[in-house]
């Protein structure tokens, strides 16, 4: 059996591969937001994205999340499990396990999960 499947059978919540735009903040510096990042996958646990810089494990991050499903903007909480470098000194990839989710919140990582499981199907 193959790591990809040891990886998946781990996993808490499952995975969507999708790349949403957000913005994101420290969350003790609103003021310094970072306007455009890449989503590079999503669950209920928590998400992985890009950063413009390193951040350091238990950094506490505000996303705002705009999806094709809603009109108004998403924020989530989360604290920073992992952060390192994939471009020097350009680009890092994030790992940020959500903080306890708000009811809005978890109803929208609901729905899309299970739309883009749907046209998995298809």
């Amino acid at each position: 059996m193959g790591q990809d499947w040891e990886q998946k059978d781990r996993r808490r919540y499952e995975r969507i591969k999708k790349h949403f735009i957000l913005s994101y903040f420290k969350k003790d510096d609103p003021k310094t937001k970072h306007e455009m990042s890449q989503l590079k996958n999503i669950s209920k646990g928590g998400v992985c994205f890009m950063t413009a810089q390193k951040y350091a494990p238990s950094t506490k991050l505000v996303l705002e999340l705009k999806t094709p499903y809603l009109s108004d903007t998403t924020h989530l909480e989360g604290t920073v499990l992992e952060s390192y470098e994939k471009l020097p000194n350009i680009m890092y990839e994030t790992r940020l396990e959500f903080d306890p989710l708000s009811p809005q919140s978890e109803v929208l990582l609901d729905k899309i999960v299970e739309h883009f499981r749907q046209g998995e199907k298809k």
